[in-house]
């Protein structure tokens, strides 16, 4: 579930309007179950790109944004500021991806670890002391602490290699061929079932 701080959830509606539309597109009508979920099993890993990075890009931010009372907390939540600032590639990077103009995860982990070795960058300046590097390493800390976790719950795998993300196909075949060796007499029996078993195919891959 992503926060509402960047107003994300209307930008991944639309994009998933637009994915399931070219799925489905080829298909002369939606009667044929098996068929229909074929044209979609890959609906979730697809889509994925687009969700994960507007999800961990909105997530992160409201954390980066909640006072905490921490100074290393501070320093990340400013250093985050002054990187925007700087404009160039530093704003239109996370605005890309804010929009889900480019939807690159990866992009977003370099982008959000760029921030955090800006704050350490000025927390070094005019010299190194003491003080400064124990932030840097509470600043890292922190910066760690945000983004890792919600990566984690969008799912490592999902995330950064899609294609290697688990597919209902194999329910689908089996379904498929349940239906081919039914008799005319047990049709409905078989469309209940294929209807079932293409359900419990995606919501185990949704889980995923």
């Amino acid at each position: 579930m992503r926060h509402p701080l960047t107003g994300g959830g209307m930008t991944v509606a639309l994009s998933d309007t637009r994915l399931l539309c070219d799925m489905l597109h080829p298909l002369p009508s939606f009667e044929d179950s098996i068929d229909t979920a074929r044209s979609t099993a890959e609906f979730y890993t697809k889509r994925k790109p687009v969700s994960a990075t507007i999800n961990t890009l909105a997530n992160a931010l409201y954390k980066v944004f909640c006072v905490t009372g921490s100074k290393a907390h501070e320093e990340m939540r400013q250093a985050c500021f002054d990187y925007l600032g700087k404009g160039g590639a530093c704003a239109s990077g996370p605005v890309s991806l804010l929009s889900g103009l480019n939807p690159s995860p990866s992009l977003l982990v370099m982008h959000f670890f760029s921030v955090a070795l800006f704050g350490i960058g000025r927390l070094l300046q005019p010299r190194p002391t003491f003080r400064g590097v124990y932030m840097c390493v509470a600043l890292l800390v922190v910066a760690s602490r945000i983004i890792l976790p919600i990566i984690w719950a969008e799912g490592l795998r999902a995330v950064f290699v899609p294609k290697l993300a688990p597919r209902p196909l194999s329910s689908i075949k089996k379904v498929e061929s349940l239906r081919n060796i039914s008799s005319s007499g047990s049709g409905g029996l078989a469309s209940t079932v294929s209807v079932g078993a293409v359900g419990a195919g995606l919501t185990r891959m949704r889980a995923a």
